[in-house]
């Protein structure tokens, strides 16, 4: 005889769960089963509420499960970040039931079932109940697959003062091009500002034709523009050497253009450099310092220093987010 299944429960939505934004507060009446076989316990007015497709049509068509799913509850309802706050063991016997409740067990609860794995439905019923989901830290995935799968089940994207924008914001040190694909992806503005400085740092060359794609028209110029013309203003600034002075017995008109010449060889140099735009002021420093201790000629040394001073503040005046 085969043993007990086991069986995994959310342990946010289990089935006494008290969860918020629920006409008057009654329990759950509905069980969604996902891709990896852990059940969330949730109320089927409140995603008719949401859902402006009965949620994916699921709704017009539930499976029921066994009563004994009906009592399974977590070992634990602890809410720590990990992967005890999406689901805890149980057992059951068999998990799938034909349509309707069966007859010895009429109070049995329908069950729909999901492609999603738990830890992504669990973010998209977070976005449904209007709960807090940053202390799961969800990744970049997990957030995108959120994202994917919201229009599926006829729900909205999430208002840009959602906090699931502010943990995708959190990732951009990681990724921050495919952070400002999914703000431009979903129009929301502040992620694409807020990330378009860090994207600096990576080649748009990475772009690749879906990106651009999922990007759009408007935040792919938007991002050229930020990109171009950082490098056109900084060839801009950094283009002049420092100014002449009257020649002295010291500091002949040769010695002033082994000055320039110099300048214009750490230029290029810097123009070379793998991104241009993105040139920090310590490496604009470093290739232009070494030129005033080249010479010997103060009225040099302080033509010099003003010059790198000039473009250190000139470029730091040069716009960094879109």
């Amino acid at each position: 005889m085969a043993g007990p299944t086991e069986i995994r429960v959310s342990t946010t939505f289990f089935p006494s769960a008290l969860l918020p934004n629920v006409p008057g507060g009654g329990r759950s009446d509905l069980i969604v089963h996902t891709s990896d076989v852990v059940f969330f316990y949730v109320h089927q007015n409140v995603l008719q509420a949401r859902s402006n497709n009965n949620f994916g049509t699921l709704l017009s068509t539930p499976y029921y499960s066994p009563s004994i799913i009906q009592s399974a509850h977590p070992t634990t309802h602890n809410q720590e970040p990990g992967i005890g706050d999406y689901f805890s063991g149980g057992s059951t016997g068999n998990l799938h039931s034909p349509l309707g409740p069966p007859p010895d067990q009429p109070n049995s609860k329908p069950t729909i079932f999901v492609g999603e794995e738990s830890e992504v439905f669990n973010i998209i019923l977070h976005l449904v109940y209007g709960m807090p989901c940053g202390r799961y830290g969800p990744s970049i995935d997990v957030i995108s697959s959120t994202l994917e799968a919201l229009p599926r089940y006829g729900l909205p994207v999430p208002h840009p003062g959602d906090e699931i924008w502010t943990v995708l914001l959190k990732q951009v040190e990681v990724d921050p091009l495919r952070v400002y694909s999914l703000g431009a992806a979903h129009a929301v503005d502040v992620v694409c500002v807020q990330s378009s400085e860090h994207t600096l740092r990576t080649p748009l060359s990475n772009l690749t034709e879906a990106d651009a794609m999922t990007i759009g028209a408007i935040y792919l110029r938007r991002l050229f523009f930020l990109h171009f013309g950082r490098l056109e203003a900084f060839k801009r600034i950094v283009a002049s050497p420092p100014k002449t002075h009257t020649q002295t017995p010291a500091c002949s008109e040769v010695t002033q253009r082994a000055v320039q010449k110099a300048w214009n060889a750490a230029l290029a140099d810097l123009l070379l450099a793998e991104m241009p735009h993105a040139t920090p002021v310590a490496s604009i420093v470093s290739a232009f310092g070494p030129i005033a201790n080249s010479t010997q000629c103060l009225d040099c040394k302080e033509k010099i220093q003003e010059r790198i001073a000039a473009v250190v503040q000139g470029w730091g005046n040069v716009k960094r987010i879109i």
